[in-house]
């Protein structure tokens, strides 16, 4: 099992948690409410209220898991910019520095060395760095 998938994991099993916790909660004013006002009906109102809060609890754990695998497409990805420094190298392969793109200042990764006021493509996005290569323009 990959980090993500792990990761992933954790957060459905939080996010089931706390729904829990918050079905209880909502059953237990349910039960109180009834048994203060109706108690006659707190048998059959408390079998509606329980169905209710499992269906209700498992429609959002269905949705949740479906939409933690929906690839989100980032504006920033294929746009251009220019880099405001020159990248340096903090391990094999990797290169960090600051480029603009969109008006906005970023940190950059990129896998070759890049000089400032070079320009560049956005190729992907990790957190709040993005991935970078330089464009090659051809003179004629």
């Amino acid at each position: 099992m990959s980090q993500e998938e792990k990761r992933s994991r954790r957060r459905l099993y939080g996010f089931i948690i706390i729904n829990v916790i918050e079905e209880a909660i909502i059953a237990t004013i349910a039960f109180v409410v009834l048994s203060v006002f109706v108690p006659w009906l707190i048998l059959p109102g408390m079998i509606v209220v329980v169905f209710g809060l499992v269906i209700f609890t498992l429609v959002k754990i269905y949705s949740y898991w479906t939409s933690a695998y929906i690839p989100v497409y980032d504006p920033l990805i294929g746009q251009e910019g220019v880099a405001l420094s020159d990248f340096r190298e903090i391990k094999s392969d990797v290169w960090v520095g600051r480029v603009r793109v969109r008006g906005e200042v970023w940190n950059a990764q990129s896998q070759n060395q890049i000089r400032q006021n070079s320009p560049i493509l956005v190729e992907g996005v990790d957190g709040l760095t993005l991935k970078v290569t330089l464009i090659e323009r051809n003179n004629l």
